[in-house]
């Protein structure tokens, strides 16, 4: 059997993307049934004002990285919004524009458009022959105009709801409601117990947390508790009470938050950020404001869950468990070695100690300059690892999208799993689209850029 090369933090990375599909129905208000529609990916389009093919990698600067960056390193960093300093266009119809396509016969026409001097320094995103006597070039609309068009669709008050603004952060421990939303009580804290699949990412890039979240309701189930005391007179009011643990701190207790069970809820009712996949079930959403809480250090109850966005999976599993971190780089090892990775953390092939995998802040930024929209693969995400499969062969990592959806479509194994889940075998169909699939180890190490576990 080959030998894994021992943890390095070096593989250590700080993660962050939206859900869109949380965002799209914060954006027309209301819930949207997406395992009915026909072509998910054109309404995704059509609602975020985005190509679906650029999605899923912030180097296009599209609306699932707001409030983010790319810096020279090619790492992921949080930003100032340039979307709270623009104002949007004024456009009443489809039909007008802000560019007179028939004024336009040369390259030099177009220089007032870009606001430039030289046309020369005009970006070209693709340039095609498409026959022995024309050339197509595609161009970069220029920052100003690409943030005046977006901003029609993600206002100022839509941005403040759904990305942290490092220069306000002297307020992030106010007592802070998002624009338009209530705090209310949307159902019970458990309808069984905690499940994997519950935990569904909303409109907040933290991947990182609510990956980490699954990971531990599927490895340490018993983890995930509600511990509550009556407030009310007629102990008809309660506040949960989470524990939070030092990371690599040998299980000492960091702080115990206490939170009511009021959730941010949109104006018609509907959660906008982390929820479960089970109706009428909060507890992911409680996790979710009381690590707000955490991060924060506010003393009231409605914390900013803005704040929870971008961080390191493994440090938040280590949070939620009080485990020791490992983290492991995809660059260093092969896809065997990965996979015998996961083997090693695994019993009856499901991880018995939480695992979350990570992937490259940009396509750009791995070593095979991977193209992460053609793999339904998403950059600077964090999944859940769910264990290992074999077959014909081939040997396969089980990972977890925590947006409950968008699972990989290179070098995927298309079957049912049945893993042991504590007490019980419990069946995983791949083919059903709820964010679960099961890769390839050597595709797994082309997409991905590490791998870690809180023990």
């Amino acid at each position: 059997m080959p030998t894994t090369p021992p943890a390095t933090d070096g593989a250590a990375q700080n993660c962050a993307v939206i859900n869109p599909y949380a965002l799209a129905e914060l954006l027309v208000g209301r819930k949207i049934p997406w395992k009915q529609l026909p072509d998910v990916p054109r309404v995704l389009e059509q609602i975020l004002g985005t190509p679906y093919a650029e999605l899923f990698d912030p180097k296009y600067r599209g609306p699932l990285y707001i409030g983010l960056r790319l810096n020279k390193n090619l790492q992921l960093e949080r930003t100032h919004s340039p979307l709270l300093d623009v104002e949007p266009e004024a456009v009443e119809n489809d039909a007008v524009s802000n560019i007179d396509a028939t004024s336009v016969r040369t390259l030099g026409d177009l220089a007032s458009y870009f606001r430039v001097r030289d046309v020369a320094s005009i970006a070209i995103d693709c340039a095609n022959v498409v026959d022995p006597s024309r050339l197509t070039l595609v161009l970069e609309l220029p920052d100003e105009v690409r943030y005046r068009r977006l901003a029609r669709i993600f206002t100022k008050e839509t941005v403040r709801k759904i990305a942290y603004d490092p220069q306000a952060e002297g307020h992030a421990n106010d007592d802070w409601t998002p624009s338009g939303a209530t705090w209310g009580d949307a159902g019970r804290f458990f309808n069984e117990t905690a499940e994997f699949f519950d935990p569904v990412q909303g409109a907040v890039a933290n991947c990182y947390y609510i990956a980490a979240l699954s990971a531990v309701a599927w490895a340490m189930p018993y983890r995930i508790a509600q511990t509550t005391r009556a407030t009310g007179q007629n102990q008809d009011q309660f506040f949960d009470m989470v524990r939070f643990y030092t990371p690599d701190g040998g299980g000492a207790i960091d702080r115990e938050i206490e939170v009511s069970e009021t959730v941010p809820l949109g104006a018609g009712g509907g959660f906008i950020y982390c929820r479960s996949s089970e109706a009428g079930e909060i507890w992911p959403a409680v996790y979710e404001k009381a690590y707000a809480k955490l991060k924060t250090g506010t003393t009231t109850d409605h914390p900013d869950i803005t704040a929870t966005a971008w961080g390191d999976c493994v440090w938040a599993t280590a949070q939620l468990t009080g485990g020791t971190r490992s983290y492991y780089d995809t660059a260093s090892r092969t896809g065997e070695q990965l996979w015998q990775l996961v083997r090693s953390h695994s019993l009856s092939y499901r991880t018995f100690h939480p695992m979350t995998a990570w992937t490259y802040a940009t396509g750009d930024a791995s070593p095979d300059k991977v193209d992460y929209a053609s793999a339904h693969i998403v950059g600077s995400h964090c999944y859940t690892v769910l264990g290992w499969a074999y077959r014909n062969c081939k040997q396969y990592i089980v990972l977890r999208n925590p947006w409950g959806n968008t699972e990989a479509t290179a070098s995927v194994l298309d079957a049912t799993l049945s893993m042991y889940d504590v007490s019980w075998w419990r069946p995983i169909t791949l083919n059903v689209v709820d964010g679960t699939f099961a890769m390839e180890a050597d595709a797994f190490k082309r997409y991905f850029a590490g791998i870690g576990v809180a023990v």
